[in-house]
């Protein structure tokens, strides 16, 4: 229960965002992914080097942050970057190029004092091939990988390639860094309620311009119906994944504003594929045959959604309306099925988030999926687990006794497919393929990719490692998700991108 308004603190002159989020967010480590519920708070805290400028609604630029100008070696192996001068971090130690090389050797070197082993499988793909991180002045560092890497850039661009204060690193240690995030971002970490509010401050020394509110403060209201009674009583200004049947209700009311935004969003189910019965090929395309799609975007999801034909949504980077996917055959899924050796049908074990996290149709979703899998034999079992507990199980890997997880992923630029599909990002070398999926045609398509310097070449290479994917129902793809997002007329100034990502920087309050 928030606090009515009449009690809460007065506020100062550029006042306080108040937030709803769908679920809790959890620790804010600048270099592990637990999920867009936290990830999207990184981007407020943090900045990288380079990013997607979260201030455009579609097809974000790639833009200089910390780093000003970069050049890239021919060979696209060695990358050299200038950086942005008279930055500091929320702790007011000084940002330059030995700050950025604590945070790279952090995550690739194990002889580093604060290695960081969890985070160098996160950020393997970025940083599992260094040949060498030199600091060449204060404010210029040279990277250099092994292998050419033409994607090297929009990775850097993931929140979870954020920059850290070493500072603040050193003094808490890596496991209680995360509860003391410093970052710096637009805003400040200033403390934790679990499972009541997370607050945060502006940056008035922000190098961009320091934010016009005071700060935002983040209430976990897991409920959909919660978050939208919250919005239209004044308890919250701002709140995330609306459900669709209250959608018009909040159209109807003149001081809210609600808007969609595709995002690079899939969602699915990634399956067991070191553990059987899910490593049989013909079980999981029989998994993809059972789905009705269309049904399940147009009348579960009351059109916030459309079918997922493979890995990438339409609009996005990645896209390429040529791939051949997965229709709705429930006679094709039975033949596959008896193929496979389940003539019966068969139980499975799937876990899911708790409360549909990241969807607010995640629980109508998967129980008219559980129907259309139980329809052709398929006897799924679907255990709901805390989000966070779900994030760091995933990490993990998939372990015997579970046949899949259900995921809605976020696949965007080209090289999410590296994280995805690479051999050797299973856990515990990286956590990005966590369904152990593994081919070595993929990975020498993936590793082709990463050495094509020209756009048009690389991008008909991961075309080609889509429709693998597809066809090996390496991921089982179901709907491509839309997000509604809602606030109070008086928040002024937020860009409601076609992201998971967002920033707050821009917001203003108005009366």
């Amino acid at each position: 229960m928030l606090a009515p308004r009449a009690v809460r603190a007065a506020a100062k002159p550029g006042g306080t965002l108040i937030c709803g989020w769908e679920a809790e967010p959890g620790a804010f480590d600048n270099d592990i992914d637990r999920g867009a519920v936290t990830r999207t708070l990184l981007h407020n805290i943090y900045d990288r080097l380079v990013d997607r400028d979260m201030t455009v609604k579609a097809n974000q630029p790639l833009v200089g942050n910390l780093a000003t100008s970069w050049q890239v070696s021919p060979d696209a192996t060695t990358y050299t970057f200038k950086l942005r001068q008279g930055v500091k971090f929320h702790d007011g130690t000084p940002f330059d190029a030995e700050a950025v090389k604590f945070n790279i050797d952090r995550d690739s070197d194990p002889s580093h004092k604060y290695y960081n082993k969890a985070g160098a499988g996160s950020l393997k793909l970025g940083y599992g091939k260094l040949a060498g991180v030199t600091v060449a002045d204060k404010y210029s560092i040279r990277i250099v990988h092994k292998e050419p890497f033409a994607d090297f850039l929009p990775v850097l661009a993931f929140g979870t390639y954020s920059i850290a204060s070493p500072t603040a690193i050193q003094k808490y240690g890596n496991d209680d860094y995360p509860s003391h995030p410093v970052g710096t971002g637009p805003f400040k970490y200033a403390g934790r309620e679990k499972g009541v509010k997370v607050t945060f401050e502006r940056n008035p020394d922000y190098w961009a311009g320091a934010p016009a509110i005071d700060g935002f403060v983040v209430h976990p209201l897991p409920e959909a119906v919660t978050r939208v009674t919250a919005l239209q009583t004044g308890e919250v200004d701002w709140i995330n994944a609306v459900h669709p049947d209250s959608i018009a209700n909040i159209k109807s009311n003149p001081n809210l504003v609600l808007e969609l935004a595709q995002l690079p969003n899939t969602w699915g189910y990634i399956p067991n594929h070191k553990y059987p019965p899910t490593t049989k090929r013909q079980l999981r395309q029989a998994m993809s045959w059972a789905i009705d799609r269309e049904t399940l975007a147009r009348d579960v999801m009351k059109g916030l959604a459309s079918p997922a034909m493979g890995t990438h949504a339409p609009g996005t980077p990645g896209y390429d309306p040529n791939i051949r996917g997965y229709g709705y055959d429930p006679a094709k899924a039975r033949q596959l099925l008896t193929a496979a050796g389940f003539p019966n049908g068969l139980p499975l074990e799937v876990w899911i988030p708790a409360g549909g996290a990241g969807s607010p149709f995640g629980l109508q979703m998967n129980e008219f999926i559980q129907q259309n899998f139980k329809a052709v034999g398929i006897n799924a079992t679907f255990t709901q687990q805390e989000f966070q507990t779900f994030q760091n199980n995933m990490a993990n890997g998939i372990q015997r006794n579970v046949n899949a997880l259900q995921v809605g992923f976020s696949v965007d630029e080209f090289v999410n497919l590296q994280r995805m599909f690479r051999t050797d990002l299973q856990p515990p070398n990286g956590n990005t393929n966590p369904g152990w999926y593994s081919n070595a045609a993929v990975d020498t398509l993936l590793r082709k990719a990463l050495a094509a310097t020209n756009d048009a070449q690389r991008r008909q290479i991961y075309y080609q490692v889509e429709q693998s994917a597809v066809d090996d129902a390496a991921w089982i793809f179901a709907v491509h998700q839309k997000a509604a997002r809602a606030w109070s007329r008086k928040v002024k100034g937020f860009v409601n991108p076609n992201s998971y990502m967002f920033t707050f920087r821009t917001v203003t309050l108005g009366a």
